[in-house]
């Protein structure tokens, strides 16, 4: 890739000129014009619709920041009939993870986040990986040398350090000297006809650049603080400076949204576009994701991967709600939001430019909030038990043939109100599908507390009432009348019979409503238990 590049450098026969003296280092103070000559417009297809595209590099797994911006794109698209594309930004192959791009897109595939071209739907724009689209970074790094607004440096790595060293030892934002910007054209072409390894950076002008952002309206930009960067490395690849700017104007991009990080970057693409004679996207930079001290949320924060998510339980359509949430309100006082109402809600103007907080607290809010929705359906307690099964055979063992979807969804329907998270049931409630041993400590506790002297009382009773209705279905309704009149029997309050009754058939305090309980696991099931703690008191 290196000779290939160089080879391309060797053809390119442009001066590399700058009318500052060889002597100074101050570029800023170069009295250039602001291009140095036009570029010929490109010119594509009008573009009615909105365009917009979430473009990830493959160097793990997808960040919730990522997922909130894959999600502002989507709704934006979907808002007006647009086009959303999914591009990879591969380029930088020193932290590229195998891998990482198809755990991208199972993990948007999970979040419901869908697009209209991509690496596996294609499109008229393919391909839709940058690493396969090199030779076209190429051409455009070359037309911009042609017109004077990119130089070639030769600065080896040891000389940049050491600027980057004397920058910071006086203060100054540590920025290239642009000391290749002044060699002439005839040492410059040398150069590169001799094999030596390069890069290509841009030539910012002088003045200042003014970004229009969606978000943060008006961002005036001194050029002094803008520094040369980097457009192509020595290997051939180009860097995010180039290459996003490239395919966003060629795949017809009319929006730009990404993290508040790409904000100080937006001069130098504001730039290039200009350069190139391309009209400009517009940009929202939304703001950022920060840990609830205040740091700023990263990969290596914990808790930040959706499929981390994913596999703790949370509903895709929770944590979509969540993210959507963060750094952006709906102007109203819902907060509850599927995918639908989220694409009718959703605006850019009504995006903060505050940072934004992830609590755990408020997805775990949220995700109980859907678990209701999806409660009030037969289908939505069907799906919950599909998804909860695995889980329950992990923590308690393999289930048998007895224990349906049905059956879980109807033990997922008396606890709805007690848990956030399906993947609370085994550890709530695996008295469903496992029979208490009563031995653990707080089962212990809990005998003593209800006591033997009221088991031994209520447990005769309870067994002669549901033995005359045997082979009969127990209803919620009949279990409520079955605690009543053991209560009314024994002349007990009804919380003891419960408590007497909940010890019996769970051996925990806590779970859901005892006539709950009793109708779920049916009166075999409470039959057996019956015996079995009778067969323990009477061992004494």
């Amino acid at each position: 890739m290196l000779g290939q590049w160089n080879r391309l450098a060797a053809r390119t026969s442009i001066a590399l000129s700058c009318h500052a003296p060889q002597s100074t280092c101050m570029a800023r103070k170069v009295g250039l014009t602001r291009f140095a000559q036009p570029v010929r417009r490109y010119t594509s297809e009008p573009i009615s619709k909105t365009r917009v595209r979430f473009a990830p590099s493959p160097t793990g797994y997808l960040h919730l920041g990522g997922l909130r911006t894959a999600l502002y794109n989507y709704l934006l698209a979907r808002q007006g009939g647009g086009s959303c594309l999914l591009r990879i930004e591969d380029t930088d192959q020193t932290r590229f993870v195998p891998g990482a791009t198809e755990s991208l897109i199972r993990a948007l595939e999970w979040a419901g986040v869908k697009f209209d071209e991509g690496p596996t739907i294609g499109g008229p724009h393919e391909p839709y990986q940058q690493s396969k689209r090199l030779d076209i970074y190429s051409k455009h790094a070359d037309t911009l040398l042609e017109h004077g607004h990119a130089y070639r440096c030769f600065c080896s790595s040891e000389r940049l350090a050491l600027v980057r060293l004397e920058a910071q030892k006086t203060g100054r934002t540590a920025s290239y000297d642009r000391k290749c910007s002044y060699l002439s054209k005839e040492e410059s072409q040398e150069r590169a006809d001799k094999g030596e390894s390069f890069v290509v950076r841009m030539k910012v002008p002088d003045g200042k650049t003014i970004v229009q952002d969606e978000v943060h309206g008006k961002v005036e930009f001194s050029n002094r603080e803008v520094d040369d960067s980097v457009l192509m490395k020595s290997d051939g690849f180009p860097t995010y400076h180039l290459a996003n700017v490239v395919d966003d104007h060629l795949m017809g991009i009319t929006h730009v949204i990404r993290g508040q990080e790409w904000l100080p970057s937006a001069p130098k693409h504001v730039l290039l576009y200009e350069m190139f004679g391309w009209d400009t996207p517009k940009f929202a930079h939304v703001p950022l994701l920060l840990n609830p001290d205040k740091t700023k949320l990263s990969k290596r924060s914990g808790d930040v991967n959706v499929e981390d998510y994913r596999d703790k339980g949370y509903f895709p359509e929770a944590v979509v709600n969540f993210v959507a949430l963060l750094g952006w309100h709906p102007g109203t006082t819902d907060e509850i939001f599927d995918i639908e109402g989220l694409t009718k809600a959703f605006s850019l103007k009504n995006i903060q430019q505050s940072n934004a907080v992830v609590l755990r607290e408020k997805l775990d809010w949220i995700n109980k909030m859907h678990l209701l929705r999806r409660a009030e359906s037969q289908k939505g307690l069907l799906g919950m038990a599909a998804m909860v099964r695995p889980k329950i055979e992990t923590d308690l063992g393999p289930l048998s043939q007895d224990y349906s979807d049905e059956y879980i969804a109807r033990v997922i329907d008396t606890l709805k109100e007690r848990i956030k998270n399906v993947y609370d049931v085994p550890d709530l409630c695996g008295y469903y599908f496992r029979t208490p041993t009563y031995d653990s400590k707080e089962s212990v506790a809990y005998r003593t507390q209800v006591g033997d002297a009221a088991l031994e009382k209520i447990l005769p009773t309870a067994r002669e009432l549901l033995a005359s209705a045997s082979g009969k279905e127990l209803v919620k309704d009949d279990a409520k009348a079955l605690l009543k009149t053991i209560a009314d029997t024994h002349k007990l309050k009804l919380p003891v019979v419960m408590n007497a009754l909940r010890y019996t058939v769970s051996g925990v305090k806590v779970g859901a409503g005892v006539p709950e309980t009793l109708s779920t696991l049916g009166p075999e099931t409470v039959l057996r238990r019956i015996d079995q703690v009778l067969a323990t008191i009477l061992k004494k």
